[in-house]
């Protein structure tokens, strides 16, 4: 059996196609997971674990407490929008009213508070839970080593890491396949790879109830890289060790964008031209092919890609709105690759360097705040929370995260400004790609297909507008498009060796 692989930067898929239909290979009843992985420093069984009457009270407690402390931050919220809206009335009967600029500029200083959901707060007050009964049971452990055969995958894996309290948490593993790795390091990515597919292969072989023994995978046109084409190279060398380490035989590449090119083909009808546009987490890529031409397979016409996706605009919102309350921008002593170090969680390189740093001339509470962002996991989940005020911003002009987890009340504040500033840089490189490309195929005129977490931001999609004024643009699915293409090129070149049944 023969399936495909999309391991993303952000998300991972798989799907296999059978008997003229896509099967999704379902990670906890999704047909994704985040590529995160956790490794507990000692392996216990969390399954013994059970809610009892106590724990529900404490829940119950934990959530009014919130609600409570939610009503008084509202009070006071209101108590200063009638302040200020006071002081715009006052000016006015003075003769010296304010403008619109400077009425909308005071009315902004103040962000409405924010409440998690009691979902959230109830999972937050169990994880707290599951963590004191946990350490009781580490206690018990006998074994002391990192267990890759215990490992706790997507969003699960970043809960965890605060539930165990010790252990390692990698992120986004395929960011890191084309840097420049020492010996230990590339020996350490490629485990964790390794681990990654594993779980996807067993997960496939257990839905499908067969033996999964060869994959497709996708890349993209150009991985991301600190040493050039060398770094592509080492990235599908590392992919296809790790691949026969997890069990498979034998594995194949296909473009990205190539893959998603594959599943718009297969919903062609009529013979056109389409042009993929694949915006993920790491990388975008394009892909110009014909379709619908009652071939096997779409013809490739030609690919484009950059190394820039979803994270360099939550590397830059973090930057810009989360960063000054860590000190950037207040503290001189702090300098920018302080802050670049802190929030680049998919470079082990510059993790390193950020955990090694001391703060004894930097106040408080800054001191205090670098200091826990420096503890294991911290940079992870507090970059979910910044991916989670992206989308949340691209919907609604402001937007809030509680980060207790670095401090009880601290709060971080971001705005459709802050995000429109911490994507001009992946938009610069963005615009200038889809330029590239539509001076190159001014004698088309293709109809649009947009796939990739990110191509479902407002910005991106008027982006591609903007290049492509007079292309329709297709329905298109932003999370599985690559996936379904891999899963059906997986069967048409399915290897002879192994037979349907196997």
């Amino acid at each position: 059996m023969k399936i495909g692989i999309d391991f993303g930067t952000s998300y991972s898929s798989a799907a296999a196609f059978c008997n003229g239909r896509i099967e999704h290979i379902l990670f906890n009843g999704q047909p994704q997971f985040r590529t995160s992985v956790f490794f507990p420093d000692r392996a216990v069984d969390i399954s013994g674990f059970e809610l009892t009457f106590s724990h529900e009270q404490e829940i119950s407690d934990g959530i009014r407490a919130a609600k409570s402390s939610y009503a008084k931050r509202v009070t006071k919220y209101n108590e200063d929008v009638a302040a200020i809206e006071a002081r715009i009335r006052a000016a006015a009967r003075n003769n010296n009213p304010m403008t619109k600029e400077e009425k909308a500029e005071r009315r902004t200083m103040i962000a409405k508070p924010f409440l998690s959901s009691d979902q959230d707060l109830r999972e937050s007050a169990i994880n707290a839970i599951k963590r004191r009964w946990l350490s009781d049971e580490i206690v018990k452990a006998k074994e002391a080593d990192i267990r890759l055969d215990a490992a706790i995958f997507g969003e699960e894996a970043i809960d965890a890491l605060f539930i165990y309290e010790s252990g390692r948490l990698v992120q986004s593993p395929k960011s890191m396949l084309g840097f420049r790795l020492g010996q230990a390091q590339r020996g350490y990515i490629t485990g964790i790879v390794t681990r990654i597919l594993k779980h996807i292969r067993e997960q496939a072989c257990l839905q499908l109830g067969q033996v999964v023994r060869y994959a497709t995978l996708g890349r993209p046109v150009k991985f991301r890289s600190s040493i050039g084409p060398d770094g592509g190279a080492q990235a599908i060398a590392i992919l296809t060790e790790a691949a026969l380490a997890a069990g498979f035989e034998a594995i194949d590449f296909l473009h990205e964008p190539s893959a998603a090119a594959v599943a718009y083909h297969t919903s062609s009808v009529t013979a056109h031209h389409a042009l993929i546009v694949d915006i993920g987490g790491g990388t975008t890529d394009i892909a110009l092919a014909e379709v619908g031409t009652g071939d096997t397979q779409p013809n490739i016409l030609n690919t484009w890609g950059e190394p820039k996706g979803g994270t360099d605009v939550d590397l830059g919102l973090s930057l810009r709105s989360v960063m000054p309350l860590f000190g950037k921008g207040v503290c001189p002593e702090l300098l920018a690759p302080v802050f670049m170090d802190a929030v680049s969680v998919s470079d082990l390189n510059r993790q390193k360097t950020f955990r090694g740093l001391s703060f004894p001339h930097t106040p408080l509470p800054y001191a205090y705040r670098l200091a826990q962002l420096q503890k294991p996991g911290i940079p992870v989940r507090l970059n979910r929370d910044v991916e989670k005020l992206k989308i949340e911003l691209s919907e609604t002009a402001q937007s809030e995260r509680s980060l207790d987890y670095i401090e009880q009340n601290l709060v971080v504040q971001a705005t459709d400004s802050h995000l429109a500033l911490a994507a001009e840089s992946f938009m610069r490189t963005f615009q200038a790609l889809l330029a590239q490309v539509a001076s190159e195929i001014q004698n088309y005129n293709p109809t649009l297909f947009l796939t990739g977490g990110m191509s479902r931001a407002p910005y991106v999609i008027e982006a591609v507008k903007q290049a492509f004024p007079h292309c329709d643009i297709a329905p298109s699915e932003a999370s599985l498009g690559v996936v379904d293409g891999l899963s059906v090129y997986a069967s048409l070149t399915r290897d002879a060796r192994a037979p349907e049944h196997a």
